[in-house]
């Protein structure tokens, strides 16, 4: 028997799983932006590796701005 899912923050249920788009939470953007002025660059390469939680819903993330 299944049991209804109860969401305390329906908009993750709604776009990570219905609409399949990472969300992240908390990003310190203002610190890239700094860093971005400093080197006078504005495109850079955003990766971040999730840990692998086995029936997990959300993972703990390192994400890296590569200039």
């Amino acid at each position: 028997m299944a049991f209804p899912l109860r969401a305390i923050e329906p908009i993750h249920q709604v776009v990570i799983i219905a609409m399949d788009t990472p969300l992240f939470d908390n990003l310190d953007l203002e610190a890239v932006a700094e860093e971005a002025a400093k080197r006078n660059r504005w495109e850079f390469l955003l990766t971040a590796a999730p840990l692998a939680v086995e029936t997990g819903t959300g993972s703990p993330l390192n994400p890296l701005a590569i200039f």
